[in-house]
């Protein structure tokens, strides 16, 4: 279809801000949403509609407005994905609520997914959230620690440093209250490795760097370096480019 200069007047597409499904039953869909897919309604939705607490865009599910039993395959052609915390975990408690795998756990473009049938036949695709910039999480009037370790190695211990603070950023650190983000850089002549890590707080990484699991990564750290220079700074501006 062509629209005429006329029809033109500079408006256009911002992108999606709500979806819902049609069910044939709103409460038993309610119920499947809670239980299974731990979602979390709003006090208050439309008449005749169920809306979940969900980001970036709300999803709700609704009486229908039209016969579903008119089509075989409700949802038929559209790709619905929704952001999960654990892919991976989420299958598993699927599976053993018996709800029907499409798609079993793989990788993708986005990451770790798979794809099941909700209670009315809708195949959902679901695939692990991706962590936001750390650039666009950062405030200069949040208050944020920002912790900026330097660690002098030989160049043969750069990798093996490098990957164990990788492993401790996946295991320990982002488990830690208060952890916004890690930044893991290696200089170009191997004799350098720098961690630029953000923290909510001083009292978050003050109470983080005592937990015994945390210790004990320090001190491997520090056995593959010569030295190490932790320094803490405040944010104080962030200039973006155009």
């Amino acid at each position: 279809m062509t629209l005429s200069p006329g029809h033109n007047k500079n408006a256009k597409l911002i992108g999606p801000n709500f979806i819902a499904l049609q069910v044939r039953d709103l409460e038993a869909s309610k119920a499947f949403y809670i239980e299974c897919m731990g979602l979390t309604p709003i006090p208050l939705s439309p008449p005749g509609a169920v809306v979940f607490k969900t980001e970036p865009v709300p999803f709700g599910i609704r009486k229908p407005l039209v016969d579903l039993d008119a089509t075989s395959l409700l949802g038929w052609g559209v790709s619905l994905w929704i952001a999960a915390t654990d892919a991976d975990v989420l299958h598993s408690q699927l599976t053993e609520a018996a709800v029907p795998i499409v798609l079993p756990p793989a990788n993708g473009p986005f990451g770790r997914f798979f794809a099941f049938r909700d209670p009315d036949g809708y195949t959902i695709t679901v695939s692990t959230a991706q962590p936001k910039s750390a650039r666009a999480m950062l405030d200069p009037k949040a208050g944020c620690l920002t912790l900026i370790n330097t660690f002098t190695v030989e160049p043969d211990n750069a990798e093996r440093l490098l990957q164990d603070l990788r492993n401790a950023t996946d295991q320990v650190f982002r488990q830690q209250p208060g952890f916004i983000s890690a930044n893991l850089h290696i200089s170009h002549d191997r004799r350098r490795v720098v961690n630029y890590a953000q923290w909510r707080s001083k009292e978050d990484y003050l109470a983080m760097s005592k937990q015994p699991e945390v210790q004990a990564h320090m001190k491997q750290a520090a056995a593959l370096a010569i030295s190490f220079d932790p320094v803490d700074y405040d944010l104080l501006d962030i200039v973006l480019a155009e």
